[in-house]
């Protein structure tokens, strides 16, 4: 888009009421996810079957590639930032061959998963294989946002240790059935409900561990209201504390610290989706530096995310610059919880 052609944009959309300034930033029809997911949505139409394949596995994961905590200084060594992870990986059809990068997937590099792109009226077809052939727990898949039947729920209880899909052991293969309604708009994690496990000898089994070493991703139900997004960027907030590594990390989509989290980028004049998911025990708050946006019908600049929620929201990009991306919660941020964000004009 050229200026000529972006201010002939701004005019039409002030002209039309779906433009707002703040702070000197213009901002265009602003989507979040609480107007999208409205009790009140129309009946689903007729969807289509969509079938995914999806096997968890274990793996050795650097969460310091560069070695270096870019804010402090601080150099770690490869052995300090690397531990036994365990994640989900998409598959084309009947597991044949991993999925490829894609803007749509993700990294599809285990952490996190694949991002699960599906449409109100969906059946979901998903086929899950245990391939966890260092830790050789059970695990499963538990989704949010979407409707299931008991044996498609995925969370595993000791007084009810054989329910259908909640422990699907090492080698075994179960398929989840999951219905997408108009209430599931919006964005959602999915993650490891089973069996709780020990992270270290000898001490007690943890509930959801798996996840906490990496077995969660984001189901992404498309709102047809919505205006196309030209980047569409998925930032999970999560922690990992195991007695492998140095030190606790405080990660984005299982890496931490800035240059080796994701680097999002977008020019002057495209709409900029931002999908935010936290899992774990704590609260974050999603910062993003020299933007601000329209959000439950007020503007802000920060996000408070308590375990297992998530927020969307989007804006049309005007302010270019290396801006910074963060949890807010400062021993977060230090812990890694930050990374790069670059708009060219």
């Amino acid at each position: 888009m050229t200026e000529i052609d972006r201010r002939k944009f701004l005019r039409g959309a002030a002209a039309t009421g779906l433009l707002g300034t703040v702070g000197g930033t213009a901002l265009v029809g602003g989507f979040s996810e609480p107007r999208a997911n409205a009790a009140s949505a129309v009946a689903a139409p007729a969807g289509t079957l969509k079938e995914f394949w999806i096997k968890c596995e274990s793996f050795r994961r650097n969460l310091v590639p560069n070695g270096t905590d870019g804010m402090s200084g601080t150099a770690y060594t490869k052995d300090e930032t690397t531990f036994w992870a365990i994640g989900y990986r998409g598959y084309t059809a009947n597991f044949g061959a991993p999925l490829p990068p894609s803007a749509a997937v993700g990294n599809n590099d285990g952490i996190p998963g694949p991002t699960l792109r599906v449409n109100v009226g969906d059946t979901v077809k998903l086929h899950f294989r245990n391939a966890d052939s260092h830790f050789k727990w059970p695990h499963s898949v538990h989704p949010h946002g979407v409707r299931y039947a008991p044996d498609s729920d995925g969370a595993w209880l000791a007084i009810d240790p054989d329910k259908p899909g909640t422990a699907v052991e090492y080698g075994d293969t179960y398929t989840y059935t999951w219905q997408v309604l108009p209430t599931s708009i919006g964005t959602w994690p999915y993650h490891d409900h089973s069996k709780p496990q020990s992270l270290e000898h000898g001490s007690p089994p943890m509930p959801e561990a798996s996840a906490t070493l990496g077995m969660f991703g984001v189901i992404v139900v498309e709102d047809p209201a919505a205006p196309p997004a030209d980047h569409d960027n998925v930032v999970f907030l999560h922690d990992i504390y195991v007695p492998a590594l140095v030190q606790g990390f405080n990660c984005i989509n299982g890496r931490a610290f800035i240059d080796n989290t994701p680097t999002f980028e977008a020019r002057v004049g495209e709409r900029v989706r931002w999908r935010v998911a936290t899992l774990g025990d704590n609260f974050h708050v999603f910062h993003l530096h020299g933007h601000r946006w329209e959000y439950d019908g007020r503007f802000d600049d920060s996000l408070v995310l308590g375990p297992a929620s998530t927020v969307t929201f989007d804006y049309v990009e005007d302010n270019p610059g290396d801006w910074l991306y963060h949890c807010h919660v400062a021993m977060h941020m230090m812990g890694g919880m930050i990374g790069r964000y670059r708009v060219t004009a």
